[in-house]
């Protein structure tokens, strides 16, 4: 994002493609149209509208031109289309060119200027359609006036579009917006009206800053989607605190509280919510389970989230006995344990390779006691042998129709991140809940507390006090 005002989405299927000479040594058939030279292209799988004009050294603008008929239908594979062939500049206009940039864009900060008495300045941006999901980046300068009656909505991540390499567990943010412009894709086709900004903000709250305060545009949206991480959220929620600008935060389950906004969308439940809503489950079964607290080791610190569900099962009055993790290294946990009803063994650890040592012995117990080991979803992709119960806000076996699937196979066609979750499907259900919210929900209207089902999420926002955000309350309670 180096030019002000850029808007950006980027096809992720090309990310990792490295950048290509603009226009030169190009191997293909040429047309003249009245006086125009045209290359003949045919479109390759997985290629965008942005790919091409890089590669062909033009703008979107020019091809869209050229191909009046992808405006309403988007790109097709093996598709012949014309993109205009650049002639090489002359002196005078390598030298006059820059200078008329640079007037564009003196005129575009005149006119926010201008608009600043205005609560919500209007930026002149693309309202190009969204139908080939490649929106990759177009120059403000160029781009038509505002759609007013259109939702503008903003998606903050950590891209790393630029990057040579990309980091591993960077995928998962590739995957999501995926699945956001799906979600995008299907609601432009229902006839809703969108412009769609998406901002590569990197990790740190640094590259957070830079990017607010070079687009201006960024105050004037409906909905903003993202950060990724802790520090980034509180720079965008300090920014925008005057804006009234719903937020929708989908990896956090923590927020800073100190400077509280009431317009969040947190997907992730808090620890405490995870825990009340286990610890009711639990009570409600309090005649026919044991839960077994593993004692720690001295100096050993307990995660928050297990201590959450320690006080959790206390106020709710459910069944529990505690031993020391030598009692089970030992085989000595006939005093603790229970051969009438199931055992739910919790351990203080969030991390399955701490239990390595144990698990050999529990195996063992399950020959006298029914056995139940409290897990966590990040344990999911383990060889656990012994029957689990834990919580998650994602449905344990999604159904995923055929129309989305075929519209990733077309549009993308990488190979996922993750099975368990799907951060593409999580992409498209946060998006769409997010859109059908926009449009039923105006600045005056807060938010109702319905719930809506998703592929592989089901989404209940509820807002604790009239003080806070909203946070997603509906948890999945898995016990098999």
């Amino acid at each position: 994002m180096k030019q002000i005002g850029t808007y950006i989405a980027i096809c992720l299927a090309l990310l990792a493609w490295a950048m290509p000479a603009q226009g030169e040594g190009l191997n293909y058939p040429l047309d003249t149209i009245n006086g125009q030279v045209y290359y003949r292209y045919t479109v390759e799988r997985s290629i965008g509208l942005y790919r091409i004009s890089v590669n062909f050294g033009v703008t979107q603008e020019e091809i869209l031109k050229a191909n009046p008929q992808l405006q309403h239908r988007g790109l097709r594979m093996d598709e012949v289309i014309l993109v205009p062939a650049k002639l090489k500049a002359t002196e005078d206009e390598q030298v006059t060119k820059p200078e008329e940039v640079k007037e564009k864009k003196r005129q575009r900060l005149v006119l926010f200027e201008e608009n600043k008495e205005t609560k919500r300045k209007k930026p002149i941006i693309d309202n190009t359609p969204v139908d080939t999901l490649a929106l990759d980046t177009l120059s403000v300068d160029t781009l038509a006036a505002l759609d007013s009656t259109a939702i503008r909505l903003a998606l903050l991540l950590p891209l790393h579009a630029n990057a040579i390499k990309r980091e591993k567990n960077m995928e998962r943010f590739y995957d999501f917006y995926a699945g956001a412009l799906i979600a995008i894709y299907e609601a432009q086709a229902r006839g809703q009206h969108m412009e769609i900004f998406t901002y590569d903000i990197g990790k740190t709250a640094t590259r957070t800053k830079e990017v607010l305060s070079q687009h201006p545009e960024i105050h004037t949206m409906h909905a903003i989607i993202g950060p990724a991480y802790a520090q980034q959220t509180t720079t965008v929620l300090d920014s925008i605190q005057e804006d009234s600008i719903w937020c929708l935060i989908p990896f956090l389950s923590h927020l800073d509280k100190k400077n509280p906004y009431t317009r969040t969308l947190k997907f992730n439940p808090s620890e405490q919510i995870a825990a009340d809503t286990l610890a009711r489950y639990l009570a409600q079964r309090k005649d026919s389970v044991n839960c077994i607290l593993i004692e720690q080791k001295e100096g050993e610190v307990i995660p928050s989230g297990i201590m959450a569900l320690h006080k959790a099962l206390q106020q709710h009055e459910v069944p529990t006995t505690t031993i020391a993790l030598k009692a089970i290294l030992n085989d000595s946990i006939d005093s603790a344990f229970r051969n009438d009803i199931e055992n739910i063994v919790i351990f203080n650890t969030e991390r399955y390779a701490n239990l390595q040592t144990v698990m050999p012995h529990l195996l063992k117990a399950c020959g006298n006691y029914r056995i139940t080991l409290f897990s966590h979803y990040s344990w999911q992709n383990e060889k656990i042998i012994l029957p689990q119960l834990y919580t998650s806000v994602f449905s344990p076996a999604p159904m995923v129709p055929d129309s989305y699937e075929q519209l990733f196979e077309q549009y993308f066609n990488h190979e996922l991140s993750s099975t368990q979750p799907r951060y593409d499907l999580l992409g498209y259900d946060l998006t769409a809940h997010l859109l059908a919210m926009l449009q039923q929900t105006n600045d005056t209207t807060p938010l109702t507390n319905e719930s809506w089902n998703g592929i592989q999420a089901n989404i209940h926002y509820i807002q604790t006090t009239p003080q806070s955000g909203y946070e997603n309350h509906n948890i999945h309670i898995i016990h098999q």
